[in-house]
């Protein structure tokens, strides 16, 4: 049996996407490891010597590196504080605004009456644009 070690998933990819074997066979014949079939010891010792590579590379992690990764860490707990104070005082000022425009326009008579049915429509689409989550997030202070 011949095993392949070291192939990149993209030169697996396109081993494995030609319309012939002739490329996968010719790498396997020229990189593959041999392992003679039934040979047991030799398949173990294979596995065995694989893993071994693996946790090396794994621990091949620098003293810098562990710092860096260290401060990364402490970086990340880092607290902050979201205040919506002004946001939600801004929307309240408009639907003041709009039960006020809306008083007036019950006692309104006709040619007062168009401008602020204009007014109030411009103010009930500005509450609808600031009184959402995203607006509020996106307006906010953040300490």
């Amino acid at each position: 049996m011949r095993i392949l070690t070291d192939v990149s998933k993209a030169e697996l990819d396109y081993l494995t996407n030609q319309p012939t074997a002739k490329a996968m066979i010719d790498k396997v014949k020229t990189e593959g490891k041999y392992i003679p079939e039934g040979d047991v010891t030799g398949a173990a010792a294979f596995v065995a010597s694989r893993k071994q590579e693996r946790q090396e590379d794994a621990l091949s992690i620098s003293d810098e590196g562990r710092a860096a990764l260290k401060h990364g860490n402490e970086a990340k707990a880092k607290t902050t504080t979201t205040d919506t104070d002004a946001v939600d005082n801004e929307i309240e000022r408009l639907k003041e605004r709009k039960a006020k425009l809306e008083q007036e326009l019950q006692t309104a008579d006709e040619s007062k009456r168009q401008l602020l049915e204009a007014e109030l429509n411009q103010v009930n689409a500005e509450l609808m644009l600031k009184n959402t989550e995203s607006y509020r997030r996106d307006h906010s202070s953040v300490y």
